[in-house]
């Protein structure tokens, strides 16, 4: 079984995530399998979204930190089954991570982590037009401090013209 418990590090410093494959073991897979991946050595912090600058579904602020690799619309996205959180039991609270993804059960390689409790991404919220909301997969164990230096980053836009790299340790 793959470890459940993943740590990064950052120039703001290091935090660390605990995947809960009780309750999301399919996208707690997919994530073990993508955290572990030669690939995820590109990854980075790319998107701080804050109240004042989000560039999608803006009538539904959130404030979350999003990482690993930025999809950029070129190649197909994984399927990976859609474990939304009536299945689960899991919400977007604060230090909830969750799985980034376009479609129902469409997926890449980047999660976020909500900086607030965000009950619009859970399923029936408004953030996502299909209502479906979001995988809730794991939370931050350690590292808040380092997360709340990372999101003081935010600028007027949520995409960052800098991303900051990130490393598995």
């Amino acid at each position: 079984m793959a470890r459940d418990i993943y740590s990064f590090a950052c120039r703001y410093g290091a935090f660390s995530v605990r995947l809960d494959f009780a309750a999301a073991p399919e996208t707690c897979a997919y994530f073990a399998r993508a955290f572990s991946s030669p690939d995820f050595v590109d990854a980075s912090i790319f998107r701080i979204v804050t109240q004042a600058n989000s560039s999608f579904q803006a009538s539904v602020p959130i404030e979350v930190i999003q990482l690993g690799l930025e999809h950029d619309g070129m190649g197909p996205l994984d399927r990976v089954t859609h474990e939304d959180t009536d299945k689960t039991g899991l919400r977007h609270v604060r230090w909830a991570v969750s799985a980034a993804r376009y479609g129902r059960g469409e997926a890449y390689p980047s999660c976020f982590i909500c900086m607030r409790d965000e009950p619009e991404l859970d399923r029936g919220g408004k953030r996502h037009d299909d209502g479906a909301g979001f995988a809730v997969f794991g939370r931050v164990t350690s590292g808040f401090e380092t997360l709340e230096r990372v999101f003081a980053q935010a600028g007027g836009e949520d995409f960052l013209r800098e991303p900051i790299p990130i490393a598995l340790r």
